[in-house]
């Protein structure tokens, strides 16, 4: 049995990202040991999922959004960018040029883009 679905490129699975393929293994034994019945219910749930095993394709992918994991991420990158932006203003403030460049560097790292 061939295939034709692509994972996303992001790091942490979503759960269309595991369900499917477990699905797809799952329909596998049921149509080797002819449970058709069995069959059409996963089909039932792969369809849920946005998956036609009849086809033999990938349908347009459904945008689940950012992962509860991803959202977390980016929250724990926000709140790190705000707490080195105040910082780098005490440092302005305080005309220390060395401190500023360090968190300027910091922000790079957590890609920060802003003005100086």
């Amino acid at each position: 049995m061939t295939i034709l679905w692509k994972q996303s490129s992001s790091p942490v699975p979503t759960n269309r990202e595991q369900m499917i393929p477990a699905l797809l293994a799952e329909r596998e034994g049921y149509v080797k040991y002819g449970r058709t019945d069995r069959v059409r219910a996963v089909d039932e749930q792969l369809a849920a999922y946005g998956y036609d095993p009849k086809a033999g394709f990938q349908p347009t992918p459904v945008d689940d959004g950012p992962s509860p994991d991803e959202q977390d991420l980016e929250q724990r990158r926000a709140g790190m960018v705000r707490a080195l932006l105040a910082e780098r203003a005490e440092y302005k403030t305080k005309k220390l040029p060395d401190r500023v460049r360090l968190v300027d560097e910091q922000l790079q790292h957590y890609g920060y883009e802003g003005g100086s």
